[in-house]
């Protein structure tokens, strides 16, 4: 039997620098300033010269600074996009129409996840901003600790677009549905099928989403006259395991209700679970409205009612707001903000 053969790397073998302008400069005895206008099809440069530099440019593999390239030309044709949770299909999906519209714009994007967090939220505006992007588009982590560097970014040329979120403080454009319409809907329609006793699940402070929500429900509770329950008022982490474990306890504690108002796909995933594990049915004993467009809520094998906010068409308008701004350079008050159409559908288990 033969052994099988393992390749080795050679013991002395060195990392290869990186070709430079000075590199093809110092061979071709010109300057660099010669060879960056001779790659960049300078008229006050030979064609001779051009031709040279072009061949040698691709012998030794030289490759452009892209950062080097964007301090000339004032453009990096780079987008910064933060993202609160890729965890959540919504965040996701419309991630596919960023980089779908910027691609077919000629824009690269650096996607950056700050968890909810802001002190990750400013690590990773640090990073766009010592990388010098165009702009970019905000999905932020609430709270006001990195407002000042926020202003510096914006005061010194780079251009926002808040999606999905958008920060009253600033003159930030926005691209969003209109939470406050879709949760009243939403909380109406559940009203309407004769449920009385709902509960609002998930924080309802802090982002201006959360909030809006929260009012939606409010709102539609007293237009249909149904009475405000504070003790329905559920505060629970946007994850699976803490509304679980909330809405375990409301069970324990035998407070009733009839339905949930949730505001995110894992929340209610976790309050679903509970439930199921009660005993209780969904929807006849307990009927579920949800935001988020996530996949995991199918997992309960359950019907339930979720708010449609088109992450894609999101995704791509907002990308295409922001390069609009970066191309026009016109100020933030010439362009209006962008509210995308929402929708209320029923959701059956899949095959059912």
């Amino acid at each position: 039997m033969k052994r099988a053969t393992i390749a080795r790397r050679p013991q002395n073998t060195q990392i290869r620098r990186r070709s430079t302008i000075k590199d093809i400069a110092q061979a071709l005895s010109v300057t660099p300033a010669t060879v960056s206008k001779a790659l960049r099809d300078g008229s006050d440069i030979s064609k001779e010269t051009k031709e040279k530099v072009r061949k040698l440019s691709q012998k030794l593999g030289y490759r452009p600074s892209l950062l080097a390239r964007s301090l000339i030309n004032r453009r990096s044709k780079i987008i910064g996009v933060l993202v609160p949770d890729l965890r959540i299909s919504f965040f996701s999906e419309a991630v596919k129409g960023m980089y779908e519209e910027a691609s077919r714009k000629g824009y690269q994007c650096v996607f950056l996840v700050h968890d909810e967090l802001e002190a990750r939220e400013r690590e990773k505006l640090e990073f766009l901003y010592d990388i010098q992007v165009d702009g970019i588009l905000l999905n932020a982590a609430g709270g006001k600790a990195n407002y000042p560097f926020l202003e510096k970014m914006s005061q010194e040329g780079t251009r926002f677009v808040c999606w999905d979120r958008s920060i009253g403080d600033f003159s930030f454009r926005s691209v969003k549905i209109d939470d406050f319409e879709a949760s009243y809907k939403l909380t109406s329609k559940i009203i309407h099928e004769g449920r009385k006793r709902i509960m609002f699940l998930g924080p309802h402070s802090g982002v201006s989403v959360l909030r809006d929500r929260f009012k939606g429900y409010r709102s539609a509770l007293k237009e249909n006259a149904v009475p405000y329950r504070p003790e329905l008022v559920v505060q629970s982490f946007r994850n699976v395991e803490d509304s679980y474990n909330k809405v375990v306890e409301i069970l324990r504690q035998k407070v009733h209700f009839d339905a949930i108002v949730s505001i995110g796909g894992l929340i209610t995933y976790g309050a679903g679970k509970a439930i199921l594990e009660s005993s209780k049915r969904v929807p006849e004993d307990v009927m579920i409205g949800e935001f988020g467009d996530n996949d995991i809520v199918y997992k309960l094998g359950v019907p339930f009612y979720s708010v449609v906010q088109n992450p894609q068409e999101m995704g791509k308008a907002s990308t295409d707001l922001l390069i609009n701004m970066i191309e026009t350079r016109k100020s933030d008050e010439e362009f209006s903000n962008v509210v995308i159409d929402s929708e209320i559908v029923e959701r059956r288990p899949l095959g059912k």
